[in-house]
C-alpha cells in the first residue's frame, strides 16, 4: 500500500505586538528554503543588524546557491548607516542579496510584509502599529502577498551596493 502524502494545514495566527512580529520574521527565515522577499519602511523596527538574525540571514543564503533575499524599504538610511552586519552579508553575496528603495506610489505603501518562499508570510497591514497577520503553509494566501510585493520592487530601485562605487 502506498503512503498518502498530506499537505499541511494553512495556519493564521494574528499577533499583537512588536516582539511577536520580529519573532514571526525571525520564524520565516527559518522556514525559507529557496526566497525571502521583505519589505519595510526602513528595517529600525526588525532588528535586523541583531547577531541572531545576521547568522540566520546567513544560514538561509548558505543553504543553498540559488538562495535569493530580496529587500525593499522606503528609506535604506538605517541599513546604510546603522547596520554593518546586513552590509557584509550584501558584501558576502551580492550575486544573490538584494537591496531597493521605493519610488512613484510605491512609495506610499504603510504595511510591512515579510516572505518565505510561496507558503508562508507575515504582514502588517500599518507599519505603524504592531497588529499583524502570520500565515502559514497557506499558498493561495500567498500569492497575493506575492503579487503585492512584486507591485513594490517594480516600482523600487537598486540602492545599496556590496561596493561604495555601487558597482
Amino acid at each position: 500500500m502506498a503512503e498518502e502524502f498530506v499537505l499541511p494545514q494553512p495556519q493564521r495566527s494574528l499577533l499583537s505586538t512588536r516582539k511577536e512580529y520580529r519573532d514571526a520574521f525571525e520564524r520565516l527565515i527559518g522556514l525559507a528554503q529557496c526566497e525571502l522577499r521583505i519589505f519595510d519602511s526602513d528595517f529600525s523596527d526588525l532588528e535586523i543588524n541583531s547577531p541572531r538574525n545576521y547568522e540566520l540571514l546567513r544560514a538561509f543564503l548558505l543553504r543553498a546557491r540559488n538562495n535569493r533575499l530580496y529587500i525593499a524599504v522606503h528609506d535604506c538610511g538605517h541599513i546604510r548607516d546603522d547596520c554593518p552586519r546586513l552590509l557584509n552579508l550584501l558584501r558576502q553575496f551580492s550575486d544573490r542579496m538584494f537591496i531597493h528603495q521605493t519610488e512613484g506610489e510605491a512609495a506610499g505603501a504603510q504595511d510591512s510584509l515579510v516572505l518565505a518562499d510561496t507558503l508562508h508570510f507575515v504582514r502588517r497591514p500599518v507599519q505603524a502599529q504592531p497588529r499583524a497577520v502570520l500565515r502559514l503553509d497557506d499558498e493561495r494566501e500567498s500569492q497575493g502577498m506575492h503579487l503585492r510585493f512584486s507591485e513594490i520592487w517594480d516600482n523600487s530601485f537598486a540602492a545599496v551596493f556590496a561596493t561604495t562605487s555601487g558597482l
